[in-house]
């Protein structure tokens, strides 16, 4: 059973409905700020201060949205627009190390769309020195120099079972972990993920 869909008030469905609630609550703020410094750029100066709060606010954005699809509720029943899932993929680009190609052309099931979302998350991890990633419906590719793949938590994908020694910077290999076991296939320098 995966647990992160599962009906009744289990420990990872209140954590994910507290993540939905979260990441609801700082869609407005952050809007805000961003149609705030709008109206700002309208009346003042370009300056790189302005230029960075803007490209910070839009980081800000995207990365939301995707942590909303990762870490979020997900029922049985519900899916995500096949637009709503390139714009939260193309999170990944922020950083600016990373180059995202979502080959995403229609609408997924909301909790294969999560697992996807979190294959995507532990694929970028192990590109700590950039690289690509290509989001289709059925799996998550990268490449990069010298992947980072550490065992305990690439393990904990391919069983199904999450790693007890999680932090809050793996916990997405965690959570993909407790909604079943992952196909993994890994060389020095690409990745594929199934979930």
């Amino acid at each position: 059973m995966d647990t992160l869909s599962a009906s009744g008030p289990q420990t990872a469905d209140l954590a994910a409905l507290v993540a939905s609630r979260l990441c609801h609550d700082l869609v407005s703020p952050l809007g805000a700020i961003g149609n705030g410094l709008e109206l700002l750029q309208m009346v003042a100066e370009p300056s790189p201060e302005l230029s960075l709060v803007a490209e910070a606010i839009i980081g800000a954005q995207a990365r939301l949205r995707l942590f909303r699809l990762a870490f979020g509720a997900a029922s049985a029943g519900q899916s995500v627009a096949a637009a709503d899932l390139r714009r939260a993929f193309m999170a990944l680009e922020t950083s600016g190390r990373i180059t995202v190609q979502a080959e995403l052309p229609a609408p997924l099931p909301r909790t294969g769309a999560r697992r996807l979302a979190l294959a995507a998350l532990c694929a970028e991890s192990a590109l700590a020195r950039g690289g690509s990633i290509t989001a289709r419906p059925d799996r998550i590719e990268a490449q990069g120099p010298r992947l980072r793949l550490e065992a305990p938590l690439w393990d904990s994908l391919r069983l199904g079972q999450p790693n007890p020694d999680t932090s809050a910077a793996s916990v997405h290999f965690a959570l993909l972990a407790a909604s079943g076991p992952v196909t993994v296939e890994s060389a020095e320098d690409w990745l594929r993920l199934r979930p």
